[in-house]
């Protein structure tokens, strides 16, 4: 009777010694996917959200309903093209759209109303897209260790046109030339006087 129990209580290590690496390898795989999974939310996570984000732009602060267009206070310069569909958000969750066009002067930009009937005051958005989100201005740390941020004084885009009106360039005068000072002759060398004879040189007189 000892010796089949033995041969079962062998057969029993087998087994556990078999098993023991498969679970170790599925507990690897499993931990490895969850490590996997993590990263990879991760990952999407801050891009998911940036999707879903809309960035408050400024305020409507004029609505021409007549010519179906608003002028927008934006809080900074904006380089947002033209074309781009903006919504607005007043009182009471109600919304527009709005599409923005060329004109802008400094911080001021228009829109036309596409849809909806925005208001005075109401809040614009500008909707964040992955690959089109405005680059905040740049700063710079003063003496005192404020940080001040760096706006453009002009963009090529904003410049307002001139009040005066457009006067050609005059073309450019020769310089006149100096006046040649006439040349003074050279005044004459005085005459050589002639030498007095001197008589006790002469010959004597044949007589």
């Amino acid at each position: 009777m000892t010796v089949p129990m033995r041969i079962n209580g062998g057969m029993r290590i087998i087994r556990i010694i078999c098993i023991l690496p498969l679970l170790g390898l599925s507990a690897c795989t499993y931990l490895a996917n969850k490590a996997a999974g993590l990263r990879s939310s991760s990952k999407k996570s801050p891009a998911d959200n940036r999707i879903r984000e809309a960035k408050v732009i400024g305020v409507i602060e004029l609505v021409n309903p007549e010519q179906n267009y608003v002028l927008i206070n934006c809080e900074q310069r904006l380089n947002i093209p033209v074309g781009t569909e903006i919504v607005t958000q007043g009182i009471g969750s109600s919304r527009a759209k709005l599409k923005v066009t060329p004109e802008r002067k400094g911080n001021y930009i228009t829109a036309d109303i596409t849809e909806g009937t925005p208001q005075l005051h109401d809040l614009v958005l500008y909707k964040v897209v992955p690959g089109e989100v405005p680059a905040p201005p740049p700063v710079t740390t003063t003496a005192s260790g404020a940080v001040v941020p760096l706006t453009p004084i002009m963009q090529a885009d904003v410049i307002p046109p001139l009040d005066a009106p457009f006067q050609p360039m005059a073309p450019a005068q020769p310089a006149p030339s100096p006046t040649p000072v006439p040349v003074q002759p050279q005044p004459a060398p005085p005459p050589e006087a002639e030498p007095t004879a001197d008589p006790s040189k002469l010959p004597p007189v044949i007589r």
